[in-house]
């Protein structure tokens, strides 16, 4: 099986890793296109989100049709490249991406959606070839998996950078708060989240919230943050 995958970001790298393996696969400027094989059976966009129409319309004039084309991206909608390609479709992976980081690919959810069955079936199949957690989703739970996923990652991550700031300028390692988060998050494979929640807030443990608040006064921006989740968290409970 031949994959030509159009980008160079860490989206693409990754999914070079993942199928070198298992498919004839080779990595394409997005913007030249160069060196792009014609005869490939199936073409992956891996750019960013306004990129994709772009670089759809670009291979619609280079292509047949018979192959599949399909973007990587959890908030387009499949019609973006629906309009350009007769047989369309989406490879989306559900993680976060850097180079250089290695990664368990049989682990990562990738979902998908195409525009008729055969493209759809080739799609789950070459998913399959790297990962235990294959899934349809249509563009709009896709939409909402997407946001879910940037609450829950990239927000997250923010708070860890808030917090390694704030120890930093108390002279502390945040690396010493490792073991805390990955128990945090090995719990969540035993029970939801709002069970795994702990911490003062989820104590209405106001006495410790109210000291916290006063070591905070010199940070507005942090203070402010701790103050709106620390009441999420306490209303969350309550409902």
């Amino acid at each position: 099986m031949k994959i030509e995958i159009i980008g160079r970001g860490n989206v693409a790298t990754h999914l070079m890793n993942a199928l070198h393996s298992c498919a004839d696969v080779k990595a394409v400027n997005p913007r030249s296109l160069e060196g792009l094989r014609l005869d490939a059976d199936l073409y992956l966009i891996a750019v960013s989100d306004n990129a994709i129409s772009e670089v759809s319309g670009k291979l619609g004039t280079l292509l047949t049709g018979a192959a599949v084309v399909a973007h990587t991206s959890g908030t387009t909608p499949l019609s973006t490249i629906g309009q350009y390609h007769r047989h369309a479709g989406v490879f989306y992976p559900l993680q976060t991406f850097s180079k250089g980081v290695e990664l368990d690919y049989s682990e990562i959810p990738f979902f998908i959606e195409a525009t008729d069955p055969a493209s759809e079936q080739m799609l789950f199949d070459t998913a399959r070839q790297i990962s235990h957690e294959v899934h349809h989703a249509d563009s709009e739970k896709r939409r909402h998996l997407h946001l879910g996923s940037v609450v829950a990652c990239n927000f997250a991550n923010h708070l860890w950078t808030l917090s390694s700031e704030y120890l930093e300028k108390h002279d502390i390692d945040f690396r010493l708060l490792l073991p805390l988060l990955e128990e945090t998050t090995r719990k969540l494979r035993d029970m939801p989240p709002a069970k795994a929640q702990t911490g003062p807030a989820a104590r209405h443990d106001t006495a410790t919230i109210s000291r916290h608040m006063e070591m905070l006064a010199a940070d507005s921006k942090l203070r402010e943050i701790y103050r709106i989740m620390s009441e999420s968290i306490m209303n969350h409970r309550t409902e």
